[in-house]
């Protein structure tokens, strides 16, 4: 089964990145994601600058994807992680590519169907494999939690900016708060969700996406939404700092800290 799945997350890793170039390449249904991005703008996307932590997703899935296959054909490999992640990371990077498609063609809610079903995923990941709740060595850290991290970090930031996208799209008003008030209301939501995600999960790199994509709202709104600005601002400073004090406290934990000590 190791074998399988091995092969199995490395092709879904392809799939996902040369849906994603691909499409873009030849303008699938005459569109791009900035267009689109554009066109469905709201207050809650970040500067375009923001996106181009996919790079760093799409290596760190690599990464993941190539050191397993080693694990699963090497004799005595290490396979638990794999094992016990089951097709959730298969399913997360075929959804990812889906997506892409989805968006493309401007099916906007049902984009945010295949969003959570990535999401979804990812968190599947995260509770089966106990992620980040236990001494693991340094390797089981850079090829098993940080890919999954940042990858699952950027897709909680991205589902609640494509829900806003999909309210965009069918010209939902906010109701009784206005546009600034919701978008206030969503970065702090993200900030306790990210704080949780910390203190309860360990997973400081999850959080520094959030940090990532707020001072990319912050940049993006800067010089004409105070409230948004300062809101972006704040929230990225104290998330943050609660990275930087829990790691700091559990510094004796880390594989790569008693290396140099």
């Amino acid at each position: 089964m190791a074998k399988r799945l091995a092969l199995l997350n490395f092709i879904s890793v392809i799939v996902a990145v040369f849906t994603g170039y691909y499409t873009q390449a030849i303008q699938l249904n005459g569109n791009t994601m900035a267009r689109l991005s554009a066109k469905y703008a709201n207050l809650f996307t970040p500067a375009n600058y923001a996106f181009a932590i996919w790079g760093l997703i799409y290596v760190s899935l690599f990464a993941f994807s190539i050191y397993h296959l080693i694990q699963a054909f090497k004799k005595d490999g290490n396979t638990e992680f794999l094992i016990q992640s089951g097709y959730w990371y298969f399913i997360a990077n075929i959804a990812n590519a889906l997506w892409v498609v989805v968006w493309l063609y401007e099916l906007t809610g049902l984009s945010v169907i295949v969003m959570l079903v990535i999401l979804y995923s990812l968190i599947k990941i995260i509770l089966n494999t106990n992620m980040e709740k236990w001494d693991a060595p340094a390797k089981t850290i850079a090829f098993n939690w940080w890919p999954i991290c940042f990858y699952s970090g950027w897709i909680t930031v991205a589902t609640i900016a494509n829900i806003a996208a999909y309210l965009s799209k069918i010209g939902w008003n906010g109701g009784f708060l206005s546009e600034v008030t919701w978008t206030v209301l969503m970065i702090i939501i993200a900030t306790l969700i990210n704080l949780l995600i910390i203190y309860k999960r360990n997973m400081r790199e999850f959080a520094l996406v959030a940090v990532w994509s707020f001072m990319a709202i912050y940049f993006r709104h800067e010089g004409y939404q105070p409230a948004i600005t300062t809101t972006a601002l704040i929230c990225a400073i104290v998330v943050f700092l609660a990275i930087s004090i829990h790691g700091f406290k559990n510094r004796k934990s880390n594989p790569f800290f008693r290396k140099l000590n």
